[in-house]
């Protein structure tokens, strides 16, 4: 936690010797949560914690860190990023309620609760970091349950991702069933299927792997090149044949990955392709205008450089081959 920015928590002791966060106060709307309050580990985020509307249940405790001034409440809009700590173990239902500026969350391979409707109206989520490696149990399974949006999922930390995924949006309803009254239930999209990829509390990336070829018939072009790149740029237990059904994806598709790329200013991704031979060519000119159009210095620069290099490579085999 960066104490320099000060926050005044309001908390319960659990039975166990654990605290629930019940409400937070501080400056910044990215939030790192201690791992522990006044001695006791922070095991557990109370229902609505960071809802704007307040279910304060009492009695509670108060804790208030160094240079705690000038505080605000830190719930709804006012929450961007939250990183709770591996003592967390538990999120409680509502905890996330309207939060729609929420991006990213990161939590411990401790965490295995997550109460109903956690992240309902966080319409902004899109990052879980779940800070273990891949082969280590953790709640993939019950943060996947919560989250029917698009939504990547990166294992490891900001600064070494291990693997990411990216889970698509999918849609489910109940339709009645007449005249008996009965409601059927009806789910459209992969994003369903690739959240049951899970085994144990761990990902089952060989079963991940096998829904893009179905994705293919069903998803926008624009999920399908996240699901190919995610697993390109970080194939932990990828196999030859998945990672040549990405690849082959990319390639067919590479003007519109490269675009989207470069509209997103997304240089490492950009920096990638090309460095696994996936953008070149009239791709990587269509890329080159598009960086100018949008007054993009650093992207043109490198994507000039690129287009060099690979003009240079050619003519050094075509003079060999003379």
């Amino acid at each position: 936690m960066d104490q320099k920015n000060g926050y005044r928590m309001l908390w319960q002791r659990r039975p166990d010797g654990g605290a629930r966060l019940v409400r937070l106060y501080g400056r910044s709307p990215r939030i790192c949560l201690p791992s522990q309050i006044a001695g006791h580990p922070l095991t557990e985020i109370a229902p609505y914690c960071f809802a704007r509307e307040t279910h304060i249940e009492g009695p509670f405790l108060e804790t208030i860190t160094e240079d705690a001034a000038f505080l605000r409440e830190l719930s709804g809009a006012a929450v961007e990023e939250v990183v709770l700590s591996d003592a967390v173990e538990e999120i409680g239902r509502y905890a996330f309620y309207n939060c729609k500026a929420l991006k990213a969350l990161s939590i411990g391979a401790s965490l295995r609760g997550i109460g109903s409707d956690a992240f309902m109206n966080a319409l902004s989520f899109r990052h879980l970091i779940i800070r273990c490696e891949p082969k280590e149990q953790s709640g993939i399974r019950q943060a996947l349950s919560q989250v029917s949006s698009d939504l990547k999922v990166s294992f490891g930390t900001e600064e070494r991702i291990c693997a990411e995924l990216f889970y698509p949006e999918y849609d489910e309803a109940y339709d009645e069933i007449a005249p008996a009254h009965l409601f059927g239930r009806s789910i459209q999209g992969e994003g369903f299927r690739a959240r049951q990829c899970v085994r144990e509390g761990r990902v089952d990336f060989a079963s991940y792997d096998a829904v893009f070829a179905q994705a293919c018939k069903t998803e926008s072009e624009e999920t399908l090149f996240h699901m190919a790149l995610s697993r390109l740029r970080h194939p932990y237990a990828l196999s030859n044949s998945a990672k040549e059904q990405y690849r082959d994806y990319i390639r067919a598709h590479a003007i519109g990955v490269g675009l989207k790329l470069t509209q997103k200013k997304d240089l490492a991704a950009l920096e990638f392709l090309c460095s696994a031979g996936l953008l070149g060519g009239a791709e990587l000119f269509s890329c080159i205008q598009a960086a100018g159009e949008l007054d993009w210095i650093e992207g043109a620069a490198f994507l000039l450089r690129r287009s060099a290099e690979g003009e240079t490579a050619k003519k050094k085999r075509y003079d060999f081959d003379m």
